[in-house]
């Protein structure tokens, strides 16, 4: 796990991930799955910055021309589309030949998991698995779960099909099970093979519009391989002790505790 003080995006960017050594890893990946989190059609530090997502992106493609890079949102307050145009992140398929996916449009695959607490079964987009998985959050508080980092991102991987309902947020059945639970079981579902979180300035008091940008900003860029000791540092920037926030200390006993049972794809 590395951090380093955010010069510009592309400066900063390389450099924690040269020293990180992922460019030695890069031979044995031929897909990198990178998700964002675009919550509504609202700029940083709200939302990941695009900028943060092409430094990602640039550095691949530098390295390993051929490898496949898909960049994948569901939206929570907003149509999944509108926010990739509002945000800038079209310009990067045409740039990049790379793939930008919507939740709500992608095939779907079941699984199952006995041990959950509150998904033991979840529908899941299949361009997800079989790679590399890079969560790319903004630095953030949360209104509900204190905070809003690499492991809260992967609520923007469920389907508002299966997901939606409970009110109108997109993705609002995890309030209906608890936040929290629902955070913990969806990463036991999918891996996140890298978090970078993007604090170029951070944001205090809320996920929302209605949040503080940090003044002076944040001007940090922290990433590693263990999405869990990621987001606990990432806590700790926003000034928060990560053993009172409640999706983290469950995810950390999930993980602590877990076998080496997986769920079962059909």
């Amino acid at each position: 796990m590395k951090k380093t003080e955010f010069i510009d995006y592309e400066t900063s960017i390389s450099k924690i991930l040269s020293e990180l050594d992922f460019n030695k890893k890069l031979s044995d990946i031929n897909k990198i799955v990178i998700k964002p989190n675009l919550l509504e059609c609202s700029p940083p530090p709200i939302t990941t910055d695009v900028r943060c997502i092409e430094a990602i992106i640039r550095y691949l493609h530098e390295r390993k021309a051929s490898i496949n890079i898909i960049v994948i949102e569901g939206s929570g307050g907003c149509d999944t589309r509108n926010a990739y145009r509002f945000l800038g992140y079209d310009r990067l398929t045409e740039k990049y030949k790379i793939k930008l996916l919507d939740v709500d449009e992608c095939e779907l695959t079941r699984l199952t998991n006995s041990d959950a607490m509150v998904y033991r079964e979840i529908y899941l987009p299949s361009d997800i698995f079989n790679g590399f998985f890079i969560s790319v959050p903004c630095l953030k508080d949360h209104a509900i779960t204190t905070v809003t980092l690499g492991l809260k991102n992967m609520i923007g991987l469920l389907p508002k099909k299966y997901y939606g309902g409970y009110w109108s947020y997109n993705r609002s059945d995890v309030h209906r099970v608890g936040v929290d639970k629902a955070i913990a079981d969806i990463n036991t579902y999918v891996k996140i093979n890298m978090t970078i979180i993007d604090g170029r300035i951070g944001q205090a008091g809320s996920h929302l519009t209605n949040g503080r940008s940090f003044f002076p900003p944040k001007n940090m860029i922290i990433a590693g391989y263990n999405c869990l000791e990621v987001d606990k540092m990432g806590a700790e920037l926003l000034g928060h002790n990560w053993k009172k926030i409640n999706h983290i200390n469950i995810f950390n006993e999930t993980v602590t505790c877990q076998t080496e049972k997986l769920p079962i794809k059909y």
